[in-house]
């Protein structure tokens, strides 16, 4: 039986994808989910810094290509961007029917803080996206979805 649902987002078209199937299992269930971001790191796309207001006292950013900008953004900008990344989630897993919605945003290593979050939330069921932000890098690397897959021990379910 399903009881708490973990759905890491980092603002990609598959993370939105997973929580709105997140949220549509956690209506059905009657579960608890808890969406959670982990601070973006290296190259963040142009529509998610826009989502921050704050001012970037640096030099201005050099745009990088493919709609990405150089990335070494303050904490606080990131911060702006979690929040509302999580704003946007939670109403979207309510319009998808699910009830009790918690959030939280988290620094460090993605997979590390998923796993982690999911032990301390007492999640049975991960559902994340099959890719995130990156593209080259995940797969050089091993993407956070196949290292969550690895070694959590509930279901993963991974969305295209």
């Amino acid at each position: 039986m399903v009881r708490n649902i973990l759905v890491p987002i980092d603002g990609s078209i598959h993370a939105q994808r997973a929580l709105e199937l997140a949220a549509d299992l956690a209506a059905r269930h009657e579960a608890r989910l808890h969406v959670m971001h982990v601070l973006l790191r290296g190259d963040v796309p142009e529509e998610l810094r826009a989502l921050s207001e704050r001012k970037d006292e640096r030099e201005p950013a050099i745009a990088i290509g493919a709609g990405f900008v150089d990335a070494s953004l303050p904490a606080e900008v990131l911060k702006d961007i979690a929040t509302q990344l999580l704003e946007r989630a939670e109403a979207t897993a309510r319009e998808h029917g699910a009830g009790a919605v918690e959030t939280s945003w988290h620094e460090g290593d993605p997979a590390r803080a998923i796993l982690e979050q999911a032990r301390e939330q007492g999640a049975d069921m991960i559902v994340m996206g099959s890719r995130g932000l990156s593209d080259l890098e995940g797969l050089v690397v091993g993407s956070v979805s196949h290292k969550i897959a690895h070694l959590f021990e509930g279901s993963v379910v991974s969305v295209r």
